[in-house]
């Protein structure tokens, strides 16, 4: 019989390393949390900030989906948006774009005044206008919101903290499948050794002889010399021929039991008729 083969390391390795992983990865998700708030605060990542009363021209804004925001509220501001070209203007800008950017941070609030849909590099002249004499002191902040969600997703620092809760994800798992699959070869090895083992064993080895109590008749036959007969099994299958009876016939126990010293039936007056026990007086 061959050894049982010995279990593979590799399963536990797995699922160590991807324990490991999967903290690592949390661990730096947490570190770089504060970095990552910095993309949608439109203080960090705003490209252009015009203020009320300026007066420098027109700023170029390069395609994508441009959000405005305003720190606070928004309510006393009145912003237009004119394209120039060749120093002129031609037009208002399109609006009403879509984008992943939204203004969130912890400590200001900010007011999304529009979303400006740049289809190519333009020039852009504003103009803003307020409401209220004492109000619109916080400037008008411009943030491509394409460019930032782009310049997020390949931040190095994420892809690395993403690469590492992916890859522990995937090795914890893995490694548990495969330490089952070996738990159940291992199981099946040692049933098949068992059987292979009780197979081997001698059959006297396991059929135990029954112990029987003697029946009051029994034991009176074996008293007197009788030894109890052995059950047979016979046979009761008809012959396929209807005139030969192939059964096995038991054979008919003796009427006679006992010793076999029995006392003779001759006397003086009923002699034998043969001269047999001559020849025994004379041996």
């Amino acid at each position: 019989m061959q050894p049982a083969p010995a279990t593979s390391a590799w399963p536990k390795r797995i699922l160590i390393t991807g324990i490991a992983l999967a903290l690592i990865g949390l661990i730096s998700l947490t570190m770089i949390m504060s970095s990552l708030g910095d993309y949608y605060d439109p203080r960090e990542t705003s490209e252009h900030s015009v203020e009320i009363g300026d007066t420098n021209g027109p700023i170029e804004l390069s395609s994508g989906c441009w959000v405005v925001n305003i720190e606070d509220s928004a309510k006393d501001y009145t912003i237009t948006y004119q394209l120039i070209e060749n120093g002129e203007e031609a037009g208002e800008v399109d609006e009403g774009c879509k984008t992943d950017f939204q203004a969130q941070t912890a400590d200001v609030d900010f007011a999304t005044v529009t979303e400006l849909d740049i289809k190519e590099k333009s020039k852009v002249l504003v103009k803003i206008s307020c409401e209220s004499d004492e109000g619109c002191e916080n400037p008008v902040l411009f943030t491509n919101g394409d460019a930032v969600i782009g310049n997020m997703i390949t931040d190095p620092g994420l892809l690395i903290t993403a690469g590492l809760c992916c890859v522990g994800f995937i090795f914890v798992p893995l490694g548990w499948l495969l330490i089952s699959i070996n738990r159940g070869h291992a199981n099946k090895v040692h049933i098949s050794q068992n059987q292979i083992v009780g197979a081997m064993q001698p059959l006297e080895n396991k059929a135990q002889p029954e112990n029987e109590i003697l029946t009051t008749d029994q034991l009176y036959k074996l008293v007197r010399g009788e030894v109890p007969e052995a059950k047979e099994q016979v046979s009761n299958v008809p012959s396929p021929f209807a005139n030969v009876d192939t059964r096995v016939q038991k054979p008919a126990p003796s009427k006679e039991g006992g010793s076999i010293n029995k006392a003779s039936t001759f006397t003086p007056e009923n002699p034998p008729t043969d001269d047999s026990w001559k020849n025994w007086d004379d041996a």
